[in-house]
């Protein structure tokens, strides 16, 4: 930005000279050196940008202004009587520099909502070491770091509450509550309260800074590829009819200065900027509204999907399992000595179903070799009591029969279950219950209203999945799956021609993969999941809609900017051809292609001011 705005600057006062030079008539040769420090220095950064593409073996957008501007540099050149020509350069350069500025601008406002928090980090933070507090960089934060955020106080890194509550104001979403054992993300303001937080991350690495580098990552879509061939033909035509301009006309001057016009006002930025400029803004209200984008192709297969597959728990169910039962199957064992073995094993788990076991238990009790069984569950030592869990589909596998009244009853009712084994025998069994998202049932009615089929594919027990399918009015449900079977159930869809978005869990790695657009949900500030397209870190599932709504908007937006870039280009490129009007200078060429590169950001920067249905 700063080097566009010095070179605009400086070339602003050579052409001040040029003019008086020109006007005055003071020397040829005082001319052929002002016009060539302005073409080498303001034309640089345009000879760099074609260079770079022809490399890449592409027509670049500036490759006509590159022609036009040498053109006319050879021509002062190699005539000494170039007449206004000189003039004509300088302001041509002086105006696809302000116009190039005034892109990137834009384009910087567009990323702003985003981006400016980043730097409200405070570069000091109240960091706590033996007992005390103390200031410190926030550059030096290191994970496990305690640091106390006062309020009103910007939050510095990712951190986990361990001691206050409170209400913080983040970059994305609204104003959250947040409690002891809850998250939070560096950038927030911490609005209500004095916390003190355990650091999980450095500043650096925390989850914004890492969100903008994702939102900065380029992406080739299919529809910008397209336009791209769009644009190198055009170059080819616009070229063409330039030649035949510069031959059409008799004299000299008026034929290269039409010639020039041709390809200063056609516009192959107009077509190549319709894309990019819709999808950053759409992927910008995207992460405001809490949806990380991580593949701008999202954008076209959310609109053509045609199924959508749901995991249960965390996605249509809130994951937070509320244990309701505990059955010991043992005289000797009571179900005080259940819970707590099974906390034990699952101390380090981070599965929901872990997470309501060790909320419930007594005494923690120290446990060793715990190793999770890929879709069965877990086992560990206690001691030397070897302790298995695992759910009711895979407790039939392993040899047992249930006959157990109350166990039976819960599985009537849809609870899930966890058994537990001690030294090869059941010895008991754990009853946990979940709900049902708030707005899932809204949102797979207008799901299917708009003819997505909604299905739901579970590693749980039939029992467990059929009410919450007949709850949600799903098209169909898959209960008893592994994570592979459920790859495979997408695969079959899609060989039956269906596009099929996954939403799940981060560890639906199989299935997301498989399907045509991969979201998680729930994740927090994990951002590196493998197979994601995109990342609901604390959404619902109506965000579904969310982003079939910014999808649509974006692909107006492109069909809007594609539409204003075939206006412009068929009536610019006729006209300045001097033959149905002549009054079109080289200047006003440059000028108008300058318009044309804004009108398409300036509309696709209507999405974040809230064109968002």
């Amino acid at each position: 930005m700063e080097t566009f705005k010095k070179r605009l600057i400086i070339c602003t006062l050579l052409t001040i000279a040029i003019i008086a030079i020109v006007g005055f008539r003071l020397g040829y040769w005082a001319t052929i050196l002002l016009s060539s420090i302005i073409f080498f220095y303001g034309g640089y950064p345009f000879f760099k940008d074609t260079f770079r593409e022809l490399k890449d073996r592409k027509l670049g957008s500036m490759s006509l202004a590159i022609i036009a501007i040498t053109a006319a540099y050879l021509y002062i050149i190699l005539t000494p009587s170039a007449g206004t020509i000189p003039i004509e350069l300088a302001i041509i350069i002086m105006i696809i520099l302000v116009g190039r500025w005034l892109g990137k601008k834009l384009t910087e406002k567009i990323r702003e909502p985003l981006e400016e928090p980043v730097h409200s980090i405070p570069v000091n933070a109240h960091t706590i070491e033996n007992g005390k507090v103390k200031e410190a960089p926030t550059e030096s934060i290191r994970p496990g770091d305690l640091i106390l955020v006062k309020n009103g106080e910007v939050i510095p890194t990712d951190g986990i509450i361990i001691k206050g509550s409170t209400i913080v104001h983040p970059v994305i979403k609204n104003s959250i509550e947040k409690t002891p054992g809850e998250t939070v993300t560096a950038t927030a303001i911490n609005i209500k309260k004095p916390i003190l937080i355990e650091a999980l991350t450095t500043s650096r690495g925390s989850f914004i800074p890492q969100l903008i580098k994702i939102l900065k990552k380029e992406d080739k879509t299919s529809i910008r590829e397209s336009v791209d061939k769009i644009a190198s033909a055009l170059i080819i035509i616009v070229i063409a009819v330039a030649i035949l301009t510069f031959l059409y006309w008799k004299n000299m001057t008026p034929a290269l200065e039409h010639a020039i016009t041709v390809l200063l006002a056609a516009s192959p930025h107009a077509i190549r900027l319709a894309a990019p400029t819709a999808l950053l803004a759409a992927t910008i209200i995207s992460a405001k509204n809490g949806i990380i984008i991580k593949n701008k192709k999202s954008y076209e297969t959310a609109r053509q999907l045609d199924a959508i597959v749901f995991n249960k728990t965390g996605t249509l169910t809130m994951g937070q399992f509320k244990v309701t039962d505990i059955i010991s199957l043992d005289d000797e064992i009571d179900e005080g000595d259940i819970i707590n073995y099974a906390a034990a094993i699952e101390s380090k788990s981070q599965h929901p179903i872990a997470k309501g076991i060790r909320e419930v238990a007594n005494e923690p009790i120290p446990a060793k070799k715990s190793k999770p069984i890929p879709g069965k569950g877990i086992k560990g030592y206690v001691g030397d009591t070897k302790i298995q869990i695992t759910s009711y589909q895979h407790i039939k596998d392993l040899g047992f029969q249930i006959e157990n009244p109350k166990i039976l009853e819960m599985i009537d009712q849809g609870k899930t279950l966890a058994f537990i084994i001690i030294n090869d025998e059941l010895k008991g069994c754990i009853g946990l219950s979940d709900k049902i998202k708030k707005g899932a049932k809204k949102t797979i009615k207008t799901l299917k209203d708009k003819g997505i089929k909604c299905i739901m594919l579970t590693g749980d027990h039939k029992k467990v999945a059929e009410p919450i399918a007949k709850e949600l009015g799903l098209d169909e449900y898959h209960a008893e799956l592994t994570k592979e079977e459920k790859a495979k159930k997408i695969e079959k869809m899609q060989e039956d021609g269906l596009k099929v978005g996954m939403i799940g869990q981060s560890d639906d790695t199989p299935a997301l993969k498989q399907a045509d657009l991969g979201i998680t949900m729930g994740t927090g500030h994990k951002l590196d999941i493998e197979g994601a397209d995109i990342i609901i870190p604390w959404g619902t599932p109506s965000d579904i809609l969310s982003i079939l709504e910014i999808a649509t908007v974006a692909h107006n937006k492109i069909k809007e900017n594609l539409t204003w870039a075939a206006i412009y280009n068929i009536i610019a490129i006729p006209l300045t051809t001097g033959i149905l009007y002549k009054q079109i200078n080289p200047p006003l060429g440059a000028a108008l292609m300058v318009l044309s590169i804004i009108i398409p950001i300036l509309n696709s920067k209507t999405i974040i001011r809230g064109e968002k249905a």
